[in-house]
């Protein structure tokens, strides 16, 4: 019979064996090491994110005298249209292409005026007769 002391020694030894997957423990990142971290950090906005609270900020210009507070987009969007207007070409053709572009967007986002087609209209009218109760369908 051996020893108790024996016994742990040698399952201490086991625990400090080194090989594959097991490294040494004076090589192995210890907890809060400190090493540089790559990739956006916790809690950090991207880019875009920044830029939608910049244009929603809101700032005080004064509008036919009197002030008024508005969103620095909205701001942008007056100074843009009014540019244009005064003649600034370059401005004014900008103005267009927003106009026409965000139009065109609309446009495509709203539904036809008949969604369903003919072959549409009859599945939908198949599936009432299915879901209707018995006694409503008659001899059909």
């Amino acid at each position: 019979m051996k020893p108790v002391r024996a016994e742990n020694d040698e399952v201490s030894e086991a625990a400090n064996e080194v090989g594959y997957g097991n490294p040494p423990k004076h090589t192995q990142f210890k907890k809060g090491d400190g090493r540089p971290r790559l990739g956006r950090p916790k809690g950090r906005k991207n880019i875009a994110t920044l830029f939608l609270e910049a244009a929603a900020a809101q700032i005080t210009v004064t509008i036919d005298g009197k002030k008024r507070r508005i969103s620095k987009a909205q701001a942008a969007c007056v100074q843009l249209a009014n540019k244009g207007a005064m003649g600034d070409e370059k401005l004014l053709l900008k103005f267009i292409d927003l106009i026409a572009s965000i139009e065109a967007r609309a446009e495509a986002a709203r539904p036809s005026e008949y969604p369903f087609n003919e072959m549409d209209k009859q599945v939908i009218r198949e599936i009432y007769k299915r879901l209707r109760p018995y006694e409503e369908r008659g001899n059909a």
